[in-house]
């Protein structure tokens, strides 16, 4: 699998487009159903959410949960952020992953038919970058990120090509979609650099 503390600070996103005829609004967009601003209750129980995979706190502010995701119709993994000390559990990011064991074909096709339907729901198109994988210090793992502005948040897609030497250490190619909220993302950029060193 992959290291979640390593790829944490990325935004990356991608969403369930069934319902949804014009959003430009963060909390407009779903993931198996989910929303930016719902709790997590709703969905999951604190045992569930205790059970994860990995837990993860921001410093003494956030805290995220990765679990797979017995129930998803798309992704197999969940990544769902909330605040610490928040009872209500209230979703601020919440990623999608689907692992493509070592084909990133099908992760770029996926990625190119996630795209065009948000640029038509949105009329617009979102910035495209690309570059080598961070973990990778021969380079030779690289990403393509589309990445939206929307009102009250970003929406961020990526898939992850990783090299032939990682891929036989269990590090697989991958798509992630993330939904997050303008506050955690502000959060986020603030407190980068105390992040990286945590």
């Amino acid at each position: 699998m992959f290291s979640m503390k390593r790829l944490l600070l990325i935004l990356i996103l991608t969403f369930n487009f069934q319902s949804l005829t014009k959003a430009d609004d963060i909390e407009d967009f779903q993931i198996e159903g989910m929303s930016i601003g719902d709790s997590v209750l709703d969905y999951f129980t604190i045992t569930e959410l205790n059970n994860s995979l990995d837990i993860y706190d921001y410093l003494d502010k956030y805290r995220y949960y990765f679990f797979p995701y017995s129930k998803a119709k798309e992704y197999e993994y969940l990544q769902i952020t909330v605040k610490q000390k928040d009872k209500k559990y209230i979703i601020y990011d919440l990623q999608g992953h689907i692992f493509y064991s070592n084909n990133i074909k099908k992760c770029n096709k996926k990625i190119n038919e996630i795209k065009k339907d948000i640029d038509e729901i949105l009329n617009t198109e979102g910035k495209e970058y690309s570059g080598a994988h961070w973990i990778d210090k021969t380079g030779e793992s690289k990403y393509k990120r589309i990445n939206y502005i929307l009102q009250g948040g970003i929406v961020d897609l990526v898939c992850f090509d990783m090299s032939k030497k990682l891929e036989d250490k269990g590090k697989e190619d991958r798509l992630t979609v993330t939904f997050t909220s303008k506050e955690f993302a502000e959060w986020l950029d603030k407190n980068y650099s105390k992040i990286k060193m945590n």
